[in-house]
């Protein structure tokens, strides 16, 4: 009975560490990205902007551009 409960609590605080730990990474480049001017992009094959500066997905490159 005593292994199992100690289990589960050694289990139960690693799910919640990792969980913590992806919730700070999240917040992190989230705000990395709403701080970022995006200047400097790069094309993927996609077709797609990417910022060198944060890695943010700006959508479709002739959008970025101003392409009509």
């Amino acid at each position: 009975m005593f292994i199992f409960t100690f289990e589960t609590v050694i289990v139960t605080a690693l799910v919640l560490l990792i969980i913590v730990l992806n919730f700070y990474w999240f917040i992190k480049d989230s705000y990395k990205q709403s701080k970022c001017e995006h200047k400097d992009y790069s094309e993927t094959m996609a077709c797609d902007a990417v910022c060198r500066g944060c890695g943010k997905n700006l959508g479709f490159i002739g959008t970025v551009r101003g392409d009509k």
